[in-house]
């Protein structure tokens, strides 16, 4: 990072202030490159799709294991269990094998052919999932629907980054973060109402494999509907291309790039840990029941909600980016600590809290400097972070199951000093050049 706030890369200059970009003349600029800058119903479309995609994951998660016993017959308990967990797995595999390719296809195509594909896609593989009465077939169409969700999550924000205005796009990321969250929050709470369903409509028992099905279909309902809300609201058809006498847009920083997604690959690494860490932690050594263990889980979700939208609503001008991320990582170092040392829920709900802060600040803020970075491949480098950042939560899910069962309090500590290292090189990476001006500027004594 150089003097001026930025990180440098040789050749090229990434701005990381949240403040507003000035044209050549000096003029505030608030030119507005992609349809959806023009018409808030078109972002609005785009909230709604990335609530949709969201809203079917967290849609499936506690209906998964009732419908591989109810449907498709699975009635050995480790086998409910083995396959619930491969098939979250498998979605999760397909998004990250699969966002970076959709990204750089809206890149040379545009974003809105992507994201009505997408959509569709998303759809049909819900409604198919529902349908389904075999378990490779289930597996074939759990990636399907990872594999179409993919095409959804980068492109939307690539598609909300197409705006001049650094403070726009700021509150555009952090909106879009706050959907994704809502959405995920969402997902059980409908299905647990529409597996009730027989209590309100009895016939609906007749109806694809009975109540346990009926997610599927009203998430394949819902992205149909932001289907035709996207086809009418979003107009663009092709990848802006700047006309000749109008200046190319601020080209790629690799380096930059990659700092950005390292930090995203660790921060949900970090969540994705904690999550299960949570979750073991909560039962076996708190000793707390499963509706705290939810309320939990809720209370995190809702602080990350809150940070992104208070982010949105005041994005921060006065703290650059480096102390957002320093700061951010932290929490999450000191919420994955202090979990293991929580001895009742109060405790624990504090510590919820501060990762919760964290990672709901990171997530929206990473992808925005990733965004400040690209140049004009948003839909490349946004896809690649998707990706990562879905390997990431993965990677920490399956990494603290296995580790926490032989050395509990060594895996946390591992991870929370691997977070707080993080923490430090941000923050020196970000002083460093500032403190080598000091010291080359300062007055030497004679």
């Amino acid at each position: 990072m150089s003097e001026n706030g930025k990180l440098s890369n040789g050749d090229t200059d990434v701005s990381l202030d949240l403040g507003h970009p000035r044209d050549p003349n000096g003029n505030a600029s608030d030119r507005s490159i992609g349809v959806v800058a023009k018409s808030s119903a078109g972002f609005n479309t785009l909230l709604a799709a990335t609530f949709v995609v969201f809203l079917g994951y967290g849609t499936v998660l506690p209906i998964l294991p009732l419908f591989l016993d109810r449907v498709l017959a699975v009635t050995i308990p480790g086998d409910v269990s083995l396959h619930t967990g491969l098939l979250t797995g498998v979605y999760t595999l397909a998004l990250f094998g699969f966002a970076p390719l959709w990204g750089s296809l809206s890149d040379r195509l545009g974003r809105r052919p992507v994201l009505l594909w997408g959509l569709a896609g998303f759809a049909l593989a819900m409604l198919g999932f529902s349908l389904t009465r075999n378990l490779p077939l289930a597996y074939g169409v759990r990636a399907l629907a990872g594999a179409f969700a993919a095409a959804v999550i980068p492109v939307a924000l690539a598609q909300a980054a197409e705006c001049d205005d650094a403070t726009r796009r700021a509150r555009r990321f952090a909106w879009l973060s706050a959907a994704s969250t809502l959405g995920f929050l969402s997902g059980p709470m409908l299905s647990g109402w529409l597996a009730s369903i027989p209590m309100v409509m009895p016939q609906s028992e007749m109806l694809l494999g009975g109540p346990v099905a009926w997610p599927f279909v009203v998430t394949a309902g819902l992205a149909g509907a932001v289907w035709l809300l996207l086809y009418h609201h979003v107009r663009e058809q092709s990848a802006h291309r700047p006309p000749a006498d109008e200046p190319a847009g601020e080209p790629a920083s690799p380096r930059a790039i990659g700092g950005f997604l390292t930090l995203t690959l660790l921060a949900m690494l970090g969540l994705g840990a904690f999550e299960v860490g949570l979750s073991l932690q909560a039962r076996q050594s708190i000793g707390l029941d499963p509706f705290r263990v939810g309320l939990l889980f809720t209370e995190c979700s809702l602080v990350m909600l809150a940070v992104q939208l208070l982010w949105s609503a005041y994005p921060p001008k006065r703290l650059s980016p480096g102390h957002l991320i320093g700061g951010a990582f932290l929490l999450m170092a000191g919420g994955i600590l202090g979990l293991p040392y929580a001895s009742g829920f109060w405790e624990a709900f504090v510590v919820v809290g501060l990762l919760g802060a964290g990672s709901g600040l990171l997530i929206p803020l990473l992808a925005y400097q990733v965004s400040l970075a690209s140049g004009p491949a948003q839909g490349a480098a946004l896809g690649k972070q998707t990706a990562l950042a879905s390997l990431g939560q993965a990677v920490g899910s399956a990494g603290a199951g296995m580790l926490f069962v032989g050395s509990a309090l060594g895996t946390y500590w591992g991870l929370a000093v691997v977070l707080f290292v993080t923490a430090i090189v941000t923050f020196v990476v970000h002083y460093h050049p500032r403190v080598i001006a000091l010291v080359k500027h300062a007055p030497r004594q004679d």
